[in-house]
């Protein structure tokens, strides 16, 4: 089994989907809040659901949502990322002030996304673009353990000090090939079995998303 993590790219987007990320990142420095926020964290993000598929982790749905943020930030921190991950919490603070907080005001955050999970209030977009950058910065504030998160992926590693070094990524689209084959080489040196994995690059900045790649 293999996988093709498909992102698409901010600059091949047309006028009007490249005025709903400005809308969304603020106009100041769009291009480069996107390929942080698509190129850097969700493409682990992405490559977490791969392993989940890959291990077959009893973790579905919504609460593999939750997981998979729980890995890419838990990744990044292991890495020595933890200057990134401020600067992403910060993004992610300054988005959320601007959207509307769909859940109400008697619920709690998972049990309502819990609720609507798999319907057709899910998909649409101010609902679920809520969901999607308030779990990751939940995620990123829990700091949880990266044994723990892998052991509900699937994974049962030894987690070994870090002995990764820092290096520092273009906000580009390409970047995120660069990322996966980073992340890739530090889960192979923990010892974990990996499946293969691509990143298509699109068109279209609205798509990024996982699937099984074909005949494979």
């Amino acid at each position: 089994m293999s996988f093709i993590i498909t992102t698409g790219q901010f600059e091949k987007g047309s006028e009007e989907q490249q005025a709903a990320f400005i809308q969304l990142f603020g106009a100041e420095d769009v291009q480069a809040k996107f390929d942080f926020y698509f190129h850097w964290y969700n493409i682990v993000h992405e490559y977490g659901h791969c392993l989940c598929c890959y291990y077959e982790s009893e973790t579905v749905g919504l609460k593999q949502e939750l997981l998979v943020n729980d890995f890419a930030a838990g990744i990044w921190k292991y890495a020595g990322y933890e200057k990134e991950l401020s600067d992403l919490q910060n993004l992610l603070k300054e988005i959320l002030r601007q959207i509307k907080n769909p859940v109400p005001a008697d619920m709690a955050f998972e049990d309502y996304y819990e609720q609507i999970w798999g319907t057709d209030l899910i998909m649409q977009v101010p609902v679920y673009g809520y969901f999607q950058f308030k779990s990751v910065l939940m995620a990123l504030e829990a700091e949880r353990e990266l044994a723990g998160t892998l052991r509900k992926m699937g994974i049962h590693k030894e987690i070994i000090h870090n002995v990764s070094s820092h290096k520092s990524y273009l906000t580009a689209a390409e970047t995120a090939k660069e990322v996966l084959n980073d992340v890739r080489q530090l889960l192979t040196d923990l010892g974990i079995e990996q499946p293969v994995t691509e990143v298509e690059l699109v068109d279209d900045p609205s798509i990024h998303c996982v699937k099984i790649a074909p005949g494979r």
